[in-house]
């Protein structure tokens, strides 16, 4: 790898040079596990028999946790369910700052859940996100990081994932921040249903291909990881990533049904960890999803191999694949976080927000560039 430049990235007043590097093409005899390394194009971990192997899912959200999706959705769906080794599921939010609760998110943390970044603004645009510089994206998630550091009480060490709004990758300027933001994986990447894809770093060049609209990074990023977004096959067998994008509708047991059947279809081919990425925008406007959604996790709860897990414990089985007799659900993402509830009126601009948070209040609601509200 040859160093192509040196850029200066500031966030508030730290200021540090990061060395670019080409990334070369990979190969296993200079990317392994020991080495916290793994090609994008390497073969299944999953030696011998496939029945032997469990089926990873991750139930992934990237709404603003609010009240009302935590009361009508999260909890009921969430919170009674387990695994094959009678152990809770679990399930990762990557957290968008506006209209959060995050006495919530507080509470998802403490029950187990693993609480990732979004960004601070979730702007709408997918051309901010794919245009965006590396500074401008190191505001946004290394902000919000610490705003869910401050204001949920989350511990930083915890938080390691990151999600792009929208899935828009801005190339190399989008890993430049995760990195900068001391983030450890991505979750933002869709890899075609025809070409799905085990997590691997980004030491060497991606075989991934960019879809969306997004750009590809060309540069080196040692030790950083990307968990593919394996996509599902939708109504007419087109492509989607977004369960509510995928646009199957009709009775409880029809949509039930599919989603079942995308996991059989990747169960008994590859058991590639399945990425699920659920909006309550579904729910909402989906008749039908919340049954079909209980139906799902009955059918899926018959299956001794299909565990639900968060994107972090994905992370750490594929540096260590053990089979289903071994393999055990994470039940803790780190240290019990205290929450000394207050509910704040703070201004942004000229709007008024009720802030709901574990620590005291700010003078202004955090926003891009001043996470602290100061």
């Amino acid at each position: 790898m040859k160093c192509l430049l040196t850029v200066f990235i500031t966030f508030a007043v730290a200021r540090s040079a990061l060395c670019l590097d080409i990334a070369d093409s990979c190969n296993d005899g200079k990317c392994t596990i020991a080495k916290n390394c793994r090609c994008s194009n390497s073969p299944s971990p999953l030696t011998g028999k496939l029945d032997d192997w469990p089926q990873l899912i991750s139930l992934t959200f990237d709404d603003a946790i609010t009240d009302d999706i935590y009361n009508k959705y999260l909890s009921p769906l969430l919170f009674n369910s387990k695994n094959p080794d009678n152990k809770p599921i679990g399930a990762t939010f990557f957290v968008p700052h506006e209209y959060t609760n995050y006495q919530r998110v507080n509470d998802l943390y403490n029950s187990g859940f693993e609480i990732g970044v979004n960004s601070i603004s979730k702007y709408f645009s997918q051309k901010y996100w794919r245009n965006a510089t590396a500074d401008l994206l190191v505001q946004e998630f290394s902000g919000q990081k610490h705003i869910l550091t401050k204001f949920a009480n989350i511990p930083e060490s915890s938080i390691l994932g990151v999600r792009t709004p929208q899935l828009q990758l801005a190339g190399d300027n989008s890993f430049q921040a995760y990195v900068k933001s001391k983030l450890t994986y991505d979750s933002s990447w869709p890899s075609l249903a025809s070409r799905r894809m085990f997590p691997y770093t980004l030491d060497f060049m991606s075989t991934e291909e960019c879809i969306l609209g997004a750009k590809c990074p060309k540069n080196s990023y040692p030790g950083f990881w990307v968990l593919p977004i394996n996509e599902l096959s939708g109504e007419n067998g087109k492509d989607c990533n977004v369960i509510s994008s995928c646009t199957i509708e009709g009775s409880s047991k029809v949509i039930s049904d599919w989603l079942t059947g995308q996991v059989e279809d990747i169960r008994n081919s590859t058991k590639i960890p399945l990425t699920l990425m659920i909006d309550s925008g579904w729910f909402n406007s989906t008749e039908n999803s919340v049954d079909a959604f209980k139906q799902f996790m009955t059918n899926m709860s018959l299956k001794k191999d299909v565990f639900f897990v968060t994107q972090k414990q994905v992370y750490e089985w594929i540096r260590n694949p053990v089979k289903t007799a071994n393999f055990k659900t994470e039940t803790s993402t780190g240290p019990v976080a205290n929450c000394d509830k207050k509910k704040c009126l703070v201004k942004k601009d000229d709007d008024q927000y009720t802030f709901f948070i574990c620590t005291s209040c700010p003078n202004k609601y955090p926003w891009v560039g001043n996470p602290d509200g100061n």
